[in-house]
C-alpha cells in the first residue's frame, strides 16, 4: 500500500481530470466508535457547541481507513464507479511522532466486520496536515534526533557498515535486514552522512543495500530526481495520502457523504490543518476546500416525506430501499456498474468497509437525483 501511493495519486489525478463533474464520494472509518466527546452532545446543542465537543474527540483519534469512489458518466443512463480503499497510519519521522486513543467497543465493532488491523498497523499509508509538514521541513533542513527505540538499530547498522567497508572494494555491497517504514529513509540519511564513499538502495522485504562507491559518482546520483533521499521525495513519501487529498481539493468536485459532519472534521484535522477553535472559521475552511457538499442522509430525509419511503437511516438500508420495488421510478433509475478493480462490490455487500460505503453514498445520490 505504501509503495503504491505515487501511482494511486497519479491515477486519481487522471480520474479527476476526466470526471466531468461526477460526484466524488468518500467515507471515513476511524478508531473511535462512540467518542467520549460526542457522548456529551445532546439534541439541544447549538452547532458551535457540538463543534467544540466534536473537535476535542477528533484530536484524540486517528483515521484508519478512508474510502473513495469516483463516478463517471457512461452511456445514456449508465454510471461507472471506481472505488478505492486506503489503509492509513500517521507519519513518523525522527522526533515527529503521534499518539492516538482506541476504544474497545470500536475495535470489536470493526473486527466484527473483518477489518484488517494488520494492514492498518503494518502497511498503513502515512498522512500529515500542513502544520506537521512544516515541522518535517524544519527537521530536514537541520539535524534531527533518531527516535530512542531506533537508536540501537542505527548503532548496529553503523557498526556493521564500518566493519564491512574497511575491506570492501568499489561496487561491493552488503544488505541490512529488518529495515521498515520511515527507518528506511532515516537510516539512509545517517549512513550517507557518516560514509562519503557509499550509496544506499532500498530493497523489497524490509532490506537495505549498502554499496561502496566512488564519491564523484555518488555525487551524480545524489543530484538526480530519482534519489528517494532527496528532500522533496522524502516530503512526498511522508505526505502519503495527503497528496491524494490535495488532488481532490484542486479538482473542486462535489463531495458526497452520509451523515458526514464528523467526516469533515477528520478531513480538516488530519489532512489540512488542525481544527480551529472557532466554528465559523471551520465552516469557511471546509467550503474553501470543497465548495459543493452533499449529505445523503439529509437529502434522503427530505425526499422520504415526498415519496413516502420507509424510514431508514443506515446507508446500506437506504441503498437497498432505493433499489427495491418501493422506488416507484425504479425503471428510470440509472444503472451503476463497478469498475474492473472493484468488481467484488458487485457480488458482495461489505458494510462499514470505507470504499464500499463511499460507493453507496454516490449511488444513493444518483438514484435520488433521478427520482426527483
Amino acid at each position: 500500500a505504501k509503495a503504491g501511493v505515487g501511482d494511486a495519486a497519479e491515477r486519481k489525478q487522471r480520474g479527476q481530470d476526466g470526471c466531468g463533474g461526477r460526484a466524488v464520494s468518500r467515507n471515513v472509518a476511524s478508531v473511535r466508535g462512540a467518542c467520549p466527546g460526542l457522548r456529551l452532545c445532546c439534541l439541544f446543542d447549538l452547532p458551535a457547541e457540538w463543534y467544540r465537543k466534536g473537535r476535542q474527540s477528533v484530536q484524540r483519534f486517528t483515521v484508519n481507513q478512508l474510502g473513495l469512489s469516483i463516478f463517471y458518466k457512461g452511456m445514456s443512463n449508465e454510471y461507472i464507479a471506481h472505488s478505492y480503499n486506503f489503509f492509513l497510519f500517521p507519519a513518523t519521522f525522527g522526533q515527529m511522532d503521534s499518539e492516538f486513543s482506541c476504544q474497545t467497543s470500536s475495535i470489536q465493532f470493526l473486527s466484527h466486520y473483518d477489518f484488517d488491523y494488520n494492514k492498518f498497523l503494518k502497511d498503513g499509508i502515512p498522512y500529515m496536515n500542513e502544520t506537521q509538514e512544516k515541522k518535517l521541513q524544519h527537521l530536514l533542513s537541520g539535524n534531527w534526533m533518531v527516535q530512542s527505540f531506533h537508536k540501537d538499530k542505527v548503532k548496529k547498522a553503523i557498526d556493521q557498515v564500518t566493519c564491512w567497508i574497511s575491506s570492501a572494494e568499489e561496487e561491493d555491497f552488503m544488505v541490512l535486514h529488518d529495515i521498515y517504514g520511515f527507518q528506511v529513509i532515516e537510516l539512509q540519511l545517517i549512513l550517507r552522512k557518516a560514509f562519503s564513499d557509499i550509496w544506499t538502495i532500498p530493497l523489497e522485504d524490509e532490506k537495505l543495500m549498502v554499496k561502496k562507491m566512488n564519491p564523484q559518482y555518488r555525487w551524480v546520483l545524489e543530484n538526480t530526481a530519482f534519489d528517494p533521499c532527496q528532500r522533496e521525495q522524502i516530503l512526498y513519501s511522508a505526505r502519503g495520502f495527503t497528496n491524494i487529498f490535495k488532488t481532490l481539493v484542486r479538482a473542486k468536485k462535489p463531495l458526497v457523504g452520509h451523515n458526514m459532519l464528523m467526516d469533515l472534521l477528520y478531513l480538516h484535522e488530519k489532512f489540512y490543518k488542525p481544527l480551529p477553535e472557532n466554528y465559523e472559521e471551520f465552516k469557511d475552511n471546509i467550503h474553501f476546500l470543497f465548495p459543493v457538499l452533499l449529505d445523503t442522509k439529509n437529502i434522503a430525509k427530505s425526499t422520504r416525506k415526498e415519496f413516502q419511503f420507509p424510514q431508514v437511516s443506515y446507508l446500506l438500508e437506504l441503498y437497498e430501499t432505493l433499489c427495491s420495488v418501493v422506488n416507484p421510478t425504479d425503471q428510470l433509475c440509472p444503472e451503476i456498474f463497478h469498475s474492473d478493480d472493484s468488481l467484488r462490490y458487485a457480488i458482495n455487500k461489505c458494510p462499514h468497509e470505507a470504499a464500499y460505503d463511499a460507493f453507496l453514498c454516490g449511488a444513493v445520490l444518483l438514484k435520488i437525483a433521478h427520482l426527483l
